[in-house]
């Protein structure tokens, strides 16, 4: 299976992306102030540019929880977490290994029972997605970054579209939520919307739904995409769109000088070399709904993955 491209741009979007800064200094400092925690003792100058300190000694291995968020504003609906990964960090080796979760497993969420993990985000927002998943696997995490997918649409259409391939016609309507996919056939360019369309169907009006799997297919094809046009963009003004972009769409539990840290030692990551892996299940029908059940030796598997990661081992 191909490297799961979603996952690598969110961490790109936290730790590369925003490194682009590093050529304007002050955008860079305010997209950080912009996306970053406040610290108690600085938020009555929320709105003033953090100033970074000297770059601190490296970090211990840590995980972060990176997830990306589905609202629908004319619901007034939060969202879900429609993407929802644990990027294990190596600050000093300057290693990333990347473990995706199925949005569909089905956990323990605290204080609500037993529900598909994509659920904890409206119930209780971050915090509980990431109790959540410290509960499950039984670990630590040091914090979490989410994004929105309206910042996908946004940057897809800075760039002027991206031209994928549709596997078959894909049509989906559903009016409670406005929902409307229409798209034929084809190699062809989509816009931010078509493309969001593409990457997120999964229902289809004539009963021929489309799986996980095949959806991780179309992420990673259109994110690829993606990726090769931003990293092509060099103008200084489309690098301030951009950081406009993850400013507006991206938010996380780290401070400044956190991210300002992390940014340096991984803004030049050879993407190719990310180490990936996902939660493997198999998909059960409970109370009318598809739940994914995750066995106890996967969960095992990954735990020993976790557990030798961040011991240094391999």
């Amino acid at each position: 299976m191909k490297k799961p491209i979603i996952y690598i741009l969110l961490v790109l979007f936290v730790f590369g992306a925003v490194g682009f800064g590093l050529f304007i200094n002050t955008k860079y400092k305010q997209t950080l102030t912009s996306i970053a925690a406040v610290p108690e003792k600085d938020r009555d100058e929320e709105d003033k540019p953090a100033e970074i300190t000297e770059e601190r000694e490296p970090h211990h291995p840590f995980i972060l929880l990176l997830f990306g968020i589905s609202k629908r504003t004319t619901l007034n609906d939060p969202g879900r977490a429609d993407t929802i990964m644990l990027a294990l960090a190596d600050p000093e080796l300057g290693r990333i290994k990347l473990i995706s979760i199925p949005r569909d497993a089905y956990v323990d969420i605290p204080g609500y029972g037993n529900k598909k993990i994509n659920a904890a985000y409206p119930q209780g927002g971050a915090d509980l997605l990431k109790r959540t998943l410290e509960n499950w696997l039984s670990i630590n995490i040091h914090g979490f970054a989410s994004i929105n997918f309206e910042g996908f649409i946004d940057l897809v259409d800075l760039v002027g579209g991206i031209k994928v391939n549709v596997p078959r016609d894909m049509r989906y309507d559903d009016l409670a939520d406005g929902t409307n996919i229409n798209l034929k056939k084809g190699e062809q360019v989509l816009d931010g919307k078509n493309a969001l369309d593409f990457v997120r169907f999964r229902k289809s009006n004539d009963g021929r739904h489309s799986s996980d799997y095949e959806r991780m297919e179309r992420q990673q094809q259109a994110l690829a995409e993606l990726s090769k046009k931003l990293a092509s963009n060099r103008k200084i003004t489309r690098i301030n769109n951009i950081m406009n972009i993850l400013s507006a769409n991206i938010k996380t539990s780290l401070t400044v000088d956190e991210l300002d840290t992390l940014v340096k030692r991984f803004y030049a990551i050879d993407v190719q070399g990310l180490e990936t892996t996902s939660l493997q299940g198999g998909g059960y029908l409970i109370n009318g709904a598809w739940y994914e059940i995750v066995p106890d030796e996967e969960i095992e598997r990954v735990q020993d993955i976790i557990n030798n990661f961040m011991g240094h081992t391999n």
